[in-house]
């Protein structure tokens, strides 16, 4: 599935390789007992897959018209479960798998019951429990309700349909003798006109993939917003289609591809994994029990390569995967920095994009993550994933996002992907996926405020060379002191004392007393707070060009965390105590300029942190 010119989403991309891979395929034949069947196009071949958030994805010949054939049974038999009710279906058509061709003639031997409504026997008595006072009106209601699933008007292909009604005798007696059976009600010759008739609607495999998403939405065209079918009426059509829908393959299907599905001998196949998606194809050549070769090959390397069999034990998707969603403009990284770099990150922290992810992430939830990051990438150069709240990642899931990687990494940019303690086996699978190449996410963050600095460097490295880089601040420059007279700042000189620390060295201690205050002018220093014998919170950082400890202007206090060198760092310590002497009115003055700059700058953060948590509220 890797791909060196990717210019799509991710998994447009995967379906438009999978076009390329099956449209060699030509084994199969053209369905002949319906003359006019045969004239089709053999070289037609056409993908549709849609998702229960209204995502399209097409590839070949998704739009070429086709008769549905036996696929209508399914959608027709869901019409007669809403207006003949399930006791009465249930009278006339039994739901156990017959294992036989379509058109056997299998009916119960002493009721006369078709054995379920996949086989030409049950779906011509379906089409009689459609609402309609003759095959005319009968039809009208179909054709009404299949614009529901999917969204437009759909037609009759005439000559089908006269194709069709001619060479129809194994259907016509099939009809007789269920009017025989009294299975039928009234002329026989009726609804199986109307049977002909749905049997020739024509469809694409972008239709098909509509009106499966409809089944798989609960019933809910998922582009349209309108209901085609009853909710309580979805798992029984799913249910047939699972055990009935492929014929004497369904044991075999099931089996493979674990999705409800339905084919016809126009050369459609519809599949449906509830609660995610459609996927449809389109290809007229078909296996000797009447499904399309290439259809069942395509549905086979899905639900293979993206672990999509329905028994696969999964818990329920949202459409609310993306918990937050925000930019390094709108929410930084808990590293204060010198003012001149905070400008700049103000200016083009835009580039930098955050996504925090929440629930279980499978086929659909990453599919909107995949297709949202893409959207939302353009112009950008760096995503942050965040899974720390994420509770389970599937195959399908990991595949996604890897492609989405792979995706963004073609175009230059950056995927850092966060909180993936819980994760291995999903690392692994991406890595699996990379096996060394370039473009591999970065999982080298343990939280989303390490990965936004890190990404925030690379930002200002690229705007402003050298900005990120370990350089001293004059001291003048600390916002600290800002607007000190001459004489003011002279003093304040006089009374630093300078300090050096190395890597990993602790500067402050959680619980000592709080005595200097700290001005950084090289380096960085992080705060932290103990949770227990293995985990720290990271509470902030600062770069060059800040303070800290600045709990040491206030009398008797002591200190609330931990202070930790993360690079060597070069200090100038100020002890305020020796400032509060009475007989020093220069001391005293400086002392009250150095509180009236820190209320100014925590002011200013204070707006700021309010800022972030309406944000990350939204």
């Amino acid at each position: 599935m890797a791909g060196h010119l990717l210019r799509t989403p991710s998994f447009q991309y995967y379906l438009d390789q999978l076009h390329s891979r099956f449209l060699p395929h030509r084994e199969g034949v053209i369905a002949s007992y319906i003359p006019e069947l045969s004239l089709a196009d053999p070289e037609f071949f056409g993908i549709a897959l849609v998702t229960v958030d209204g995502h399209v994805y097409q590839a070949g010949d998704s739009r070429q018209p086709f008769s549905i054939q036996s696929i209508s049974k399914a959608f027709v038999y869901g019409m007669a479960l809403e207006d003949s009710g399930e006791r009465q279906v249930a009278e006339k058509i039994d739901v156990e798998p017959s294992g036989e061709a379509f058109n056997s003639i299998s009916l119960e031997p002493k009721t006369g019951r078709p054995r379920n409504p996949m086989i030409n026997a049950g779906a011509i008595v379906a089409t009689s429990l459609v609402n309609g006072d003759d095959g005319e009106e009968k039809l009208q209601r179909i054709l009404t309700k299949f614009a529901a699933y999917t969204g437009r008007t759909l037609e009759i292909d005439e000559a089908i349909y006269q194709s069709e009604k001619v060479t129809g005798h194994r259907n016509r007696a099939i009809a007789h003798l269920l009017r025989n059976y009294e299975i039928l009600e009234g002329d026989p010759e009726q609804p199986l006109d109307a049977y002909f008739r749905q049997c020739s609607i024509l469809v694409s495999a972008r239709d098909l993939a509509l009106m499966g998403a409809s089944l798989a939405n609960d019933g809910v065209n998922p582009i349209t917003g309108v209901r085609a079918l009853d909710s309580r009426k979805v798992p029984r059509v799913l249910s047939v289609m699972a055990t009935c829908g492929m014929y004497d393959y369904s044991g075999n299907w099931i089996y493979q591809v674990g999705m409800p599905a339905k084919s016809g001998v126009g050369g459609g196949i519809v599949a449906v994994l509830p609660g995610q998606f459609a996927l449809a194809i389109y290809s007229p050549k078909l296996d000797p029990k009447g499904n399309s070769v290439r259809g069942i090959a395509v549905c086979n390397a899905v639900s293979n390569d993206f672990g999509l069999h329905m028994l696969r034990v999964t818990r329920m998707t949202t459409k609310s995967v993306i918990r937050s969603e925000y930019t390094a403009v709108e929410v930084r990284s808990k590293l204060s920095r010198d003012p001149h770099s905070a400008r700049v990150l103000d200016q083009e922290g835009h580039s930098i994009l955050v996504m925090e992810l929440t629930g279980e992430l499978m086929f659909v939830s990453a599919e909107i993550v995949a297709s949202t990051a893409i959207e939302s990438m353009t112009g950008r150069g760096c995503l942050i994933l965040d899974l720390s709240r994420v509770t389970a990642v599937d195959q399908s899931a990991s595949t996604l996002l890897a492609e989405l990687a792979e995706v963004l990494a073609e175009r230059r940019k950056s995927v850092l992907i966060t909180g993936t303690d819980e994760h291995f086996a999903f690392c692994q699978a991406v890595n699996r996926y990379f096996h060394g190449r370039a473009g591999s996410p970065s999982f080298n963050f343990a939280d989303v405020d390490r990965a936004l600095e890190h990404a925030e460097d690379l930002l200002l490295e690229k705007f402003h060379p050298g900005l990120a880089e370990q350089h001293s601040i004059p001291l003048k420059d600390l916002p600290l002191c800002v607007g000190l007279t001459g004489d003011e700042f002279e003093f304040l000189q006089s009374v630093l004392v300078p300090q050096n620390f190395e890597k990993g060295e602790r500067i402050c201690r959680e619980g000592e007393p709080a005595d200097w205050v700290y001005f950084l002018l090289k380096g960085r220093v992080s705060v932290s707070l103990k949770l227990d014998y293995r985990h720290n919170r990271r509470l902030g950082a600062f770069a060059a060009g800040w303070m800290f400890g600045e709990s040491a202007f206030f009398e008797g206090h002591f200190r609330m965390a931990d202070i930790v060198a993360d690079t060597s760092v070069e200090l100038l310590a100020l002890k305020p105590g020796s400032l509060r002497d009475p007989h020093d009115p220069a001391g005293q003055s400086l002392l009250a300029r150095l509180l009236a700059n820190l209320a100014e700058l925590n002011l200013n953060l204070l707006a700021r942190a309010n800022n972030e948590i309406r944000i990350l509220s939204r």
